[in-house]
């Protein structure tokens, strides 16, 4: 993510971080965990009678092959405890998509799971995928990092 309101230099200058404890940075944008959901395979007839999907295809053709494999979901939707996905479930339901924009601050919030006071995920041995494979240290880090720079302080609250 670039941002022209942080120069390569201002990035340069954040603290080197060799882990993600108590930052939470790249949690302050995601609104919930982001888990690939199992999804039943889809016939011809069942996609065409569906406009939504039919727009999708019309946009990007490989989406109806998509549609029509399914997804047997991702390991930790399926090992998630029942507790947390009904908990996931409800809140998703009656979650209102922002109007996504360029900037960040049109995006989510932070996630459900990210506990403010301390930057730590409340359920950290359940998050999804797209978490685990978020590097630390990673240009993607630093840029977020950058993003917040006048939002947070970038000294991490102790550890309890």
């Amino acid at each position: 993510m670039a941002d022209p309101k942080h120069t390569s230099s201002e990035r340069d200058s954040l603290p080197v971080i060799t882990d993600c404890e108590g930052c939470g940075v790249c949690c302050f944008h995601m609104g919930y965990p982001a888990f690939i959901l199992p999804r039943e395979p889809m016939t011809d007839e069942q996609i065409d009678a569906n406009p939504e999907l039919v727009q999708q295809i019309i946009n990007d053709p490989r989406r109806r092959e998509e549609l029509k494999a399914g997804h047997p979901g991702e390991t930790f939707w399926h090992s998630l405890p029942d507790e947390l996905r009904d908990e996931w479930k409800a809140f998703v339901s009656q979650y209102q998509l922002p109007k996504y924009g360029e900037d960040p601050s049109t995006f989510d919030g932070p996630c459900i799971w990210l506990d403010m006071q301390t930057r730590r995920c409340r359920n950290h041995e359940h998050r999804p995928r797209i978490c685990r494979d978020f590097a630390t240290g990673s240009p993607e880090c630093y840029e977020w990092r950058a993003y917040y720079r006048d939002r947070i302080s970038l000294n991490r609250p102790a550890a309890n």
